[in-house]
C-alpha cells in the first residue's frame, strides 16, 4: 500500500475526527444528559413527596389536637356517665319514653385507650316533633354521644307517626362500664 493522497488524508482525518466526536456524544455527553434528567426527575419525585410528608404531617397534627380535646370533653364527663342512662333521660324530657319498644347495649368495641358502644333503640308510633326534639337532646357533643344511624319508617293512614329504630354511639375510656 502506498501513501494516501492529501485529500484523502483530509477525508480520512474527517472520519476520524467524526467518530471522534461521535464516541464523546455517545459515550460521555448523552449519558452525562440522561443522568441529569434522571436526577431532576428524582428531584421532583422528592419534592412531591415531602409535600405529601408535611400535608400528613398537618392532618396528624389536626388528628392529635382533635383527640386531645376528645380526650378533655371524655374527662370533663361525669364518671358515672351511662350512655343508656343518658338516653332514657333524654327520651323522658323530649316525651317519647313511652314510645320505646327497646332498647339494646352493645360491648365496647375498639382497642386501645378509648372503646366505641352502642345502644341500638327503637320507639313505636313516634311523631315527627317528637322525634326531633329527641334528635336534638341526644346529639351532644358536650357528652361525646353521637347518631350513628337511623332508619325511618312512616306508619298509619294518617301518616303522622313514624317507627324509628336508631343506633346511638360514645367513646368510653377502656376498663369503664360506659353502657
Amino acid at each position: 500500500m502506498g501513501k494516501l493522497s492529501a485529500k484523502d488524508q483530509r477525508l480520512l482525518l474527517i472520519c476520524a475526527v467524526a467518530l471522534l466526536l461521535f464516541g464523546l456524544l455517545h459515550f460521555i455527553f448523552f449519558p452525562l444528559l440522561d443522568q441529569r434528567k434522571r436526577l431532576e426527575r428524582g428531584i421532583e419525585i422528592r419534592k412531591k413527596g415531602l409535600v405529601e410528608m408535611q400535608a400528613m404531617q398537618e392532618q396528624i397534627q389536626q388528628f392529635s389536637q382533635q383527640s386531645s380535646t376528645l380526650e378533655q370533653r371524655l374527662a370533663q364527663r361525669s364518671e358515672q356517665f351511662s350512655l343508656f342512662a343518658f338516653l332514657e333521660q333524654q327520651s323522658t324530657a323530649a316525651g317519647v319514653k313511652s314510645n320505646i319498644l327497646y332498647m339494646r347495649p352493645s360491648d365496647p368495641v375498639g382497642e386501645g385507650d378509648l372503646q366505641q358502644i352502642a345502644v341500638e333503640m327503637r320507639l313505636q308510633k313516634v311523631s315527627l316533633a317528637h322525634l326531633v326534639a329527641f334528635l336534638e337532646r341526644i346529639s351532644s357533643p358536650k357528652n361525646v354521644v353521637e347518631l350513628d344511624r337511623i332508619s325511618i319508617v312512616v306508619e298509619g293512614k294518617d301518616r303522622e307517626s313514624l317507627d324509628v329504630v336508631m343506633r346511638i354511639i360514645t367513646l368510653i375510656q377502656a376498663g369503664q362500664g360506659g353502657r
